[in-house]
């Protein structure tokens, strides 16, 4: 017999279950949140977010743009334009009239009032922005006789709106060939409108994007139909890929990654795991949580594609029980008509470790898990997830279950991970002594140590948070250090970014790109920005990217020892993300240092190398300080005045004055004998060893000197975009010295003073106020925040291949 589930997909069920109803229901909720919708609800938003500023910021280029479309739909004929918009209108009515009245027929009457709240909202939050951005304003060349059926006007941008609100929440009823004709529909609409000249293109989209967002949120505010495979759809596609099923019984509905089940046959019991597309959401949510939150968490990010992933776990079960590790062997694996998969394995009769009694928990269990470790991680293996829950023990021995986070070709610090994850969870089972001498017996001193730095409670996952608090684990890892023989090490550095850091990165940035404008008393800076010549600003961008090879080109020159100019490139990209986060470039200067030395550069050479950098590149900030200043004196008109003979020698005197009372003190002798002096000599004998090079000299010098001038050649593009009436030479003085200003700020990149300083610097020498301010904070956004994007890729990129 064959029935349709709510899921919308067809199965042939066994005639002695065809009574059976509750298999066609999906197990669960009949209504939840999907993880998926949150997805959903944050791109949609931030696109809607991105198009609001495109269209309020580059009003030229969306005009532009609008213009370009209008003069291409003008080549068809205006008889074909307005049938076109003629038979949209008719679908535009007809549409809806249809759904109402097939939902009233059918008495969804909770389906019915969902749609027609999400279209009323969606056009509601577009007339919001109509009001403030003025967006209805029609393409020019717009069809504007009314057709046979409605004015030209119809549809609307709310009415885009609405019917992407009706889309989002409407889906989750209908079945996949249904949902792409919905998103087809929806295209059409869109690409008619624009035939049409009803309406722009970032406005369409715009429509678009705020739409789908309302409809996202209101099923994250009221929750979705449940969308989980149904029982009978599970045993169909058991019995398709020949297994004999003659019981079906769910385990679990809700919670963790799968929906389970337990099943009987002629072949044995099998332990099945149905994997919806909403537990992939949910799985990529907390992984790009833990990728944002965390340096290196110890796992690998999922595919886009559902298949893949269950796919991968299949494939650790096999090559965990390759290396001889007791797992559950794979006895199928399938995809569901709906796009879930399913994955059937054997079915181990064994109790979780958790579960069991600490007198249960002897030293040959311990030695026996441990010992299963051990094989994983010789095979490069990792599991992800080693706690006591996803370890059975049976008749023959523990077995590990849930390969869901494994990895293979696994690194050291996955490895250690798991190790960490395994003494902490196991510690308060069967105590600490028990579990460290089982660790030592089995895997070494050396393994046990290599697992110090990761007991703490962000190296561990939530359950085995719950089991153990922070003092408990700082006793666990004293204890492991004195069997390890070692003394206790630092902690890993876990955290990638600390919320304090981005709460102050947000409020300076709000401080300075808000309020710089009013302080500035600007009111056209943003109205600048929409006529700026964006081929310039894209040079901008370009030359800031050679300041990132500039940078490397100097690393590779201020160390003897060869560095890959790739790997070294990549690094300096990811050093601007890391300098994001912290003051004065320290967390740069530190990532160049752990490069070097992971290419074989001795620790004191590395650290040398880099010092000898900010040196060189001081020293060249200074030479290039005065050459521009005098270049800009010389050709200014009198809008630039370098300080005379007399005021220049009152500011040395005072510089050198307050020299000589740092110096005549004990303490700044001490301070300038431990720092100044041994960094002077370090660099003078690295210069030596580089001075047999000349190759490396001409990096290093080039290199310090590309950056500088690099950044004062983007500073002066970002001006050029905005016809900016200053000399390349103005442009250079101001930068430099701003720069000087900024580098004694305690803000990561400067933050603020930079920005202050530019523009005091260009209204100094004449450059209108409001073009000053929009060619700093577009300077700001090419050489300062887009780069923050690929810096994150690269940092994570030279994790993955254990270049830092």
């Amino acid at each position: 017999m064959t029935q349709t589930t709510p899921s919308g997909a067809a199965v042939t069920l066994p005639e002695e279950l065809s009574a059976d109803r509750s298999e066609l229901s999906p197990p669960g909720e009949r209504y939840f949140r999907h993880p998926g919708d949150v997805v959903r609800l944050v791109l949609w938003g931030a696109t809607s977010v991105v198009l609001v500023v495109f269209i309020g910021v580059a009003t030229g280029t969306s005009e532009g743009i609008t213009t370009d479309l209008g003069r291409a739909a003008r080549q068809l004929p205006t008889t074909a334009r307005e049938l076109l918009l003629a038979l949209l209108q008719v679908v535009a009515v007809a549409v809806p009239v249809v759904v109402v009245a097939v939902l009233v027929a059918m008495g969804r009457w909770r389906r019915l009032g969902f749609v027609v709240g999400a279209a009323a909202a969606g056009a509601g939050v577009f007339w919001a922005l109509d009001a403030a951005f003025d967006l209805s304003a029609s393409v020019r060349g717009a069809v504007t006789n009314g057709t046979w059926v409605a004015s030209p006007r119809f549809p609307s941008l709310a009415y885009v709106a609405g019917v992407a609100a009706v889309t989002a929440v409407g889906k989750p009823w209908l079945s996949r060939p249904w949902r792409r004709a919905a998103d087809r529909g929806a295209l059409v609409l869109l690409l008619v409108m624009a035939i049409g000249g009803s309406a722009g293109v970032p406005e369409l989209l715009l429509a678009l994007a705020a739409g789908a967002t309302v409809g996202s949120a209101l099923l994250v505010l009221f929750g979705a139909p449940n969308r989980r495979p149904a029982p009978a759809e599970v045993r169909a596609a058991l019995r398709a890929a020949g297994a004999e099923v003659d019981g079906l019984t769910l385990m679990r509905t809700e919670g963790g990654r799968s929906q389970l089940y337990r099943t009987t046959g002629s072949q044995g019991p099998t332990f099945v795991k149905v994997y919806a597309q909403d537990s992939r959401d949910a799985d990529l949510l907390f992984r790009g949580y833990r990728t944002v939150a965390l340096r290196d968490a110890g796992e690998e990010w999922s595919t886009w594609s559902l298949s893949h992933d269950v796919e991968h776990q299949a494939l650790l079960l096999l090559l965990a029980a390759r290396v001889g590790v007791a797992c559950p062997a794979v006895s199928a694996l399938t995809e569901l008509p709906d796009g879930s998969m399913l994955l059937a394995l054997e079915h181990v009769d064994g109790k979780s470790l958790d579960g069991l009694d600490g007198d249960d928990v002897d030293d040959e269990l311990l030695d026996a898990v441990w010992r299963q470790v051990a094989a994983l991680h010789g095979g490069r293996l990792a599991h992800g997830a080693l706690h006591p829950r996803n370890i059975l023990v049976t008749d023959l021995g523990p077995v590990l279950v849930d390969f869901g986070t494994a990895q293979e070709s696994a690194s050291e610090r996955a490895q250690a991970m798991d190790r960490a994850e395994l003494l902490a969870s196991l510690a308060p089972i069967a105590g600490s002594a028990a579990t460290i001498a089982a660790a030592r017996r089995v895997i070494g001193t050396a393994d046990l140590a290599s697992a110090l730095g990761y007991l703490q409670p962000l190296g561990l996952s939530k359950t085995t948070r719950k089991g153990i608090s922070k003092a408990g684990l700082k006793e666990l890892r004293d204890e492991a250090a004195a069997a390890a023989g070692v003394d206790p090490p630092p902690l890993e550095r876990l955290v990638r970014v600390k919320p304090k850091t981005l709460l102050t990165i947000a409020a300076i940035a709000g401080a300075f790109y808000v309020m710089l404008p009013q302080l500035a008393n600007v009111d056209d800076s943003f109205e600048a920005m929409g006529s700026a010549n964006w081929w310039w600003l894209l040079a901008a961008a370009l030359l800031s990217g050679f300041t990132y090879l500039s940078s490397a080109v100097g690393l590779v020159g201020g160390v003897a020892d060869p560095l890959p100019l790739g790997p070294t490139l990549l690094t300096q990209l990811a050093s601007s993300f890391v300098n994001r986060v912290t003051p004065a470039n320290v967390g740069g200067m530190a990532l160049n240092v752990r490069f070097m030395q992971k290419a074989g550069v001795e620790p004191a050479s590395a650290v040398t190398g880099m010092g000898l950098n900010v040196l060189v590149g001081g020293i060249a900030h200074i030479v290039l300080l005065v050459v521009f200043f005098a270049w800009a004196g010389q050709s200014s008109a009198g809008t630039f005045k370098i300080p005379v003979d007399s005021k220049m020698l009152v500011i040395i005197a005072v510089v050198l004055a307050l020299a000589g009372g740092v110096v005549a003190t004990r303490w700044g002798r001490r301070l300038v004998r431990k720092h100044v002096i041994e960094f002077l000599k370090r660099s003078w004998a690295n210069l030596r060893v580089l001075a047999r090079s000349p190759s490396k000299l001409v990096q290093l010098i080039a290199g310090a000197f590309g950056v500088t001038l690099a950044y004062i050649c983007a500073l002066a593009a970002s001006v050029a975009a905005f016809d900016g009436d200053v000399t390349f030479a103005e442009v250079g003085a101001v930068y430099l010295g701003a720069s000087m200003i900024a580098a004694a700020a305690p803000t990561p990149g400067g933050l603020g003073a930079l920005e202050a300083g530019l523009v005091a610097g260009f209204t100094g020498v004449g450059l209108d106020t409001g073009v000053a301010v929009a060619a700093v904070l577009c300077y700001r956004l090419v050489t300062y925040w887009l780069p923050i994007l690929p810096g994150w890729t690269c940092f994570h990129l030279l994790e993955r291949r254990n270049l830092i």
